[in-house]
């Protein structure tokens, strides 16, 4: 599905704007941890993938090398989520969130009252964060520009919540 995904899934892959803001948190990450990591590479997955929660994503990957140790590697996920209404939403809740789940496995999701609309994640379940991608207000009027502009709200809750992360996990 691959090739189609830009005509039928328009604005579902991440843009060059949200490459960007991820690069500048992701690429360099010994900053904020307690071992020293180089990076190796991104992978930016080809296509849409639906889930088996039933919510389309697209993903990215960043991974980096233990300087100290070199049989050590360390792989970050980053995932694009498109909910386009109530229900999707309900199925990204019960996955990451489910009151059933133990609490260390939680993550919460962030309250979303306007679809469709864009979650990012990073990291894993139990293990990471969501929130809402927010775009500025002159790229709300056509969801399928290539490029829109995250707002500076939005940069800095991933810069913030990126670093709480690998604080926490590295």
């Amino acid at each position: 599905m691959g090739l189609f995904d830009f005509a039928l899934r328009p604005g579902q892959r991440f843009n060059k704007e949200e490459l960007r803001v991820l690069d500048q948190n992701l690429n360099s990450i010994s900053a904020y941890t307690k071992n020293k990591y180089r990076f190796s590479h991104r992978d930016i997955w080809d296509d849409i993938s639906g889930t088996h929660y039933g919510v389309d994503c697209h993903r990215v990957s960043y991974s980096h090398q233990d300087i100290d140790n070199p049989n050590n590697d360390v792989q970050i996920d980053c995932t694009k989520y498109f909910v386009k209404n109530d229900d999707i939403y309900s199925c990204l809740k019960n996955f990451y969130d489910d009151p059933y789940m133990d609490a260390r496995s939680r993550i919460k999701v962030p309250k979303l009252t306007k679809f469709p609309t864009y979650v990012l994640g990073i990291g894993w379940p139990g293990c990471g964060f969501l929130i809402e991608i927010k775009y500025n207000a002159e790229n709300l009027i056509d969801r399928t520009l290539d490029n829109p502009h995250l707002t500076d709200k939005c940069i800095k809750e991933i810069k913030t919540n990126t670093i709480k992360f690998l604080k926490e996990n590295y």
